[in-house]
C-alpha cells in the first residue's frame, strides 16, 4: 500500500494555505492551530481591506509550515 492515513496531500501548485484549509489538512482545531502558530512562530498574518475600510487578519501557512504542524502536532481528538 503506497498511501497512508496520515499521509496530506496537495495540489503541487499550492502555495499558500489559509488558516482554515490548514485545520482541515492537519486535523488540528482552529484555536490550537492559532495557538501553535503564535507560540511556534509558524505562519504570518495578511492583512486584506475589506469595503468597509476596515482591515481583516488571516492567518496563512506555506507548505513548510503545513508539513511541520503535520509531522509535529497530534490531530485534536475534541
Amino acid at each position: 500500500m503506497d498511501w497512508e492515513p496520515n499521509m496530506i496531500k496537495v495540489k503541487s501548485s499550492q502555495k499558500i494555505f489559509t488558516d482554515a484549509e490548514t485545520a482541515t489538512l492537519t486535523g488540528i482545531c482552529p484555536a490550537h492551530l492559532r495557538q501553535l502558530a503564535r507560540a511556534c512562530h509558524i505562519g504570518f498574518i495578511a492583512r486584506a481591506a475589506e469595503a468597509a475600510g476596515k482591515q481583516a487578519d488571516n492567518l496563512l501557512f506555506t507548505l513548510s509550515d503545513l508539513m511541520v504542524l503535520a509531522t509535529l502536532y497530534p490531530r485534536c481528538q475534541h
